[in-house]
């Protein structure tokens, strides 16, 4: 059969029929290793000497920066230990043993004030503290060896695929040392006879996520903290920083391409899915959930392809392809025409984009495709970037800017919102059409004379504008709206620093606050493990002003039993007596319903609080497919409390209007 007729019937596939990738289904348990008593003792040894060098150098005040170099090591090592059933296989005692014992030969080298892998080549292991929940998170480094910190450099972010087996152990074992590691595997190490690939000019970033999250939440804040610490400790080009993912991080790449397209000089995007109720084989979604799914279906932010280079690939036999042709799909429906050959798509009025198609191959990167794709991003590295003409789309604040644009509010989140906007060559002139945005930001204007909008022209160009019945005006947003940062749902509060806060007090009804905190365990135990860290915790006495002014407040209990929620329940649209809760014209008693909520912190509008949830997701929603990987719930909702539990359907749940207010 041709190859492009092949191409043809395989695009002609209706979308419910694909299979769920083999790289993204969820994977069968794997028996683990059983480890030894012997063996777990030798771990622990290890664990405790590393963990008493930490100590004594943060009580020394060494550089934090070095140190977090380290603390990856140990916490690493202690999260092994934490979940024995993440041994594998036998080789991964070795592998904590490994991590343990370079731990400690950084802390001896950094006691005595030294720390040599800081101008070190080839492959290694550098780490950061997270500004979400202070814990310390590793990243990989393949420094080639030209590379003397005396001029910028290109830097290529890669995002790894999906590993059964991932952990911090096996993370840094693959990454470590001079060793090359199959694409998006993590079972397996390979010898290679170079440290660094040959030819290879750029220092490379692996990024490890949080294991398996898709990219998403923390896990995204964790690309950005990753290369906030490389262009600390580095000297990388703005101008040349490549995004690239294969398969979840095909995903990735698909998703923070295309969300932050003023970030990257040009994405590459391998084989990863765009959608998620086809991909994820999910129906009966409730409304908030409908809305919610816009916040990350990729192909929804198709258009922003026209503000950064992209190349997307797939095999021909790959299921994965369909990811690729919904971006293809959308972006006609947005009025761009692409020319169909064998093995590519392009377009004439796109020519920054480029779809290339592995020839007889599955969920993998044919040889001769990555060859196009390498020249692909050089090339386009060595253009020159036009950022005078925008075409932006958004579903929400949370991802709001482009280049010199920043959709500051919308209409009507969860829906469309879309800018196109131009300057003249002097940059003296704009002209800006907008569709459901309520808010826009101008940077980069200081040069503009005057601005067209929407048909209303003004002068004087000031660069912020709200629009009021319908007219744009110059002026500053409403005290209490939805923008970015502070904007919902409830898991956007966990992308960002934040603080638990257990009561302490007299609750009001025992059966209500035993609920709470029976969610905040589940919420302790899924965020350990699914997104590696341990949250931080204070009791509500204890909670200082900077804690408020610094974070996001989680808060459990009640009225009476959390003296900050004691502070806070009459100024939540959603009020909450000793009797009862109320939202909207809904009543529920008190006694036996708790809600749960997020909502602009009025003890610090600039942060959020959070009542009685952590993130929505818990494990079932984790460990499988990451279309999974949605937020359950929207703004609030209200459980009913059954044998001292409140994890049940939400009775009432849905999303606050663009004021935060019951709609």
């Amino acid at each position: 059969m041709p190859r492009n007729l092949l191409l043809t019937l395989f695009l002609l596939v209706p979308a419910m029929a694909q299979q769920t990738p083999p790289a993204q289904k969820k994977q069968p348990a794997q028996a683990p290793y059983k480890i030894t008593d012997q063996e777990k003792e030798q771990i622990r040894a290890k664990f405790n000497d590393l963990d008493s060098r930490v100590k004594e150098l943060r009580s020394k005040g060494v550089d934090p920066g070095s140190l977090a170099d380290v603390e990856v090591y140990q916490k690493a090592v202690a999260w092994a230990l934490r979940y024995p059933e993440e041994f594998y296989q036998k080789s991964y005692v070795a592998r904590a043993l490994d991590a343990a014992d370079t731990g400690i030969a950084r802390a001896k080298a950094l006691a005595a004030g030294n720390a040599p892998w800081a101008k070190q080549t080839g492959r290694l292991i550098r780490g950061y503290r997270s500004k979400v929940d202070g814990s310390y998170q590793p990243y990989g480094l393949v420094i080639p060896d030209s590379y003397d910190g005396s001029k910028p450099v290109r830097l290529d972010l890669m995002m790894h695929g999906r590993g059964a087996t991932l952990s911090e152990v096996s993370f840094i074992s693959a990454h470590d040392g001079p060793n090359d590691i199959e694409e998006g595997a993590f079972e397996r190490r390979t010898p290679a006879a170079a440290r660094v690939p040959a030819g290879q000019d750029f220092i490379q970033l692996d990024v490890f996520g949080r294991v398996n999250n898709g990219y998403r939440w923390s896990a995204e804040t964790d690309v950005f903290e990753a290369l906030a610490s490389v262009q600390q400790r580095y000297k990388i080009d703005p101008n040349k920083i490549v995004l690239r993912g294969f398969s979840m991080g095909g995903h990735g790449a698909w998703h923070i391409g295309l969300h932050y397209p003023d970030k990257w000089a040009v994405v590459e995007a391998g084989a990863g899915f765009t959608d998620t109720k086809v991909y994820g084989r999910i129906a009966n979604l409730t409304p908030w959930q409908e809305d919610a799914i816009h916040i990350y279906d990729s192909q929804d932010y198709a258009l922003n392809a026209f503000d950064v280079p992209i190349l997307g690939y797939a095999g021909e036999l790959d299921n994965q392809l369909k990811g690729m042709v919904n971006i293809r799909e959308q972006l006609e429906r947005d009025g761009y025409q692409f020319k169909q050959e064998p093995l590519r798509w392009s377009s004439s009025n796109l020519p920054t984009l480029l779809f290339i198609i592995g020839p007889q191959i599955g969920h993998s990167f044919h040889p001769d495709s990555r060859k196009i794709s390498n020249q692909y991003i050089q090339d386009t590295l060595n253009k020159a970037r036009d950022t005078d003409h925008i075409r932006f789309v958004t579903w929400t604040t949370r991802y709001n800017k482009c280049f010199w644009v920043t959709v500051d509010g919308l209409e009507k989140s969860y829906q469309r919102a879309e800018v196109d906007a131009e300057r003249d060559d002097s940059r003296k002139q704009l002209t800006i059409k907008t569709h459901n945005v309520s808010r826009l930001l101008l940077t980069d204007s200081s040069r503009a004379q005057s601005v067209t909008l929407d048909g209303q022209k003004f002068s004087g160009v000031k660069g912020e504008f709200e629009k009021k019945s319908g007219k744009w005006a110059v002026g500053a947003p409403p005290k209490l709206s939805k923008t970015h940062g502070l904007q919902g749902p409830i898991d956007d509060a966990f992308m960002e620093s934040f603080l638990c806060v257990r009561p302490t007090g007299t609750p009001i009804h025992p059966e209500a606050n035993k609920a709470a905190l029976d969610r905040f365990d589940m919420f302790s135990k899924d965020f350990a493990k699914w997104l590696r860290a341990d949250v931080r915790v204070k009791e509500d006495t204890t909670v200082s002003k900077e804690d408020i002014a610094s974070n996001n407040l989680v808060l459990f209990g009640d009225p009476g039993s959390n003296k900050i929620l004691a502070q806070i329940a009459g100024k939540l649209p959603i009020k909450w007596t000793k009797d009862e809760i109320i939202v909207g014209t809904t009543k529920f008693s008190a006694a036996d319903h708790i809600p749960v909520l997020i909502y602009p912190n009025p003890l610090n509008p600039k942060h959020y609080v959070v009542i009685n949830t952590g993130i929505t997701l818990h494990a079932p929603d984790l460990e499988g497919t990451n279309a999974l990987q949605y937020p359950r719930l929207g703004d609030y909702a209200v459980f009913t409390i059954t044998g001292g539990k409140a994890d049940g359907k939400a009775e009432i749940a849905g999303m606050f209007d663009e004021n935060w207010q019951i709609h």
